[in-house]
């Protein structure tokens, strides 16, 4: 049996199914990527994240006050899963809280660097038309701060004798 098999008996008769592939963080990471790659075409790849305080209390979740019990002293957790629509392609991960922020970097970097083959959304005449009179004021106040440079009499005396000075060498 591989890694992900799991094997059920139903009616006298054994079967086995891929079951979603509990992975760390950085080979999910690397997995989603390869699953945005084969979906980059056609599909889609959905994503969701929730709490995780450990397998007892998701088994009590139905009983609430057992739940509780279950989660207490438990350091909250982050179960991360992926999949798309293709079979075989759900994989999943359990961050610890100090890795989260680190984790959610590189997750984000991935997602960003998956999104290019998004298609930009045509602007309807008005916001055109409001871009374009932003622009304009955002060049005129540009323009209004810069100003007319205005040279000292002492600074004109002293670039006009260097122009001079370069003029006689030749």
């Amino acid at each position: 049996s591989s890694i992900g098999q799991r094997k059920w008996i139903v009616a006298g008769k054994a079967s086995t199914a891929l079951a979603m592939v509990l992975l760390n963080e950085t080979e999910f990471l690397s997995r989603l990527t390869a699953l945005y790659d084969l979906n980059r075409s056609v599909g889609t790849v959905y994503m969701s994240m929730k709490r995780f305080a450990g397998r007892l209390a998701s088994a009590r979740r139905r009983r609430p006050l057992k739940q509780a019990e279950a989660a207490e002293g438990q350091e909250p957790r982050c179960l991360v899963r992926a999949f798309s629509n293709k079979k075989h392609s759900k994989i999943s991960c359990v961050v610890q809280a100090k890795d989260l922020v680190q984790f959610q970097l590189a997750l984000g970097n991935i997602m960003r660097q998956q999104m290019d083959g998004l298609k930009t959304r045509e602007k309807t005449k008005e916001e055109r038309k409001r871009d374009r009179e932003e622009k304009q004021k955002a060049k005129a106040a540009k323009e209004a701060a810069k100003g007319v440079k205005k040279d000292s009499a002492g600074e004109k005396e002293a670039s006009s004798k260097k122009k001079a000075g370069k003029k006689q060498k030749k």
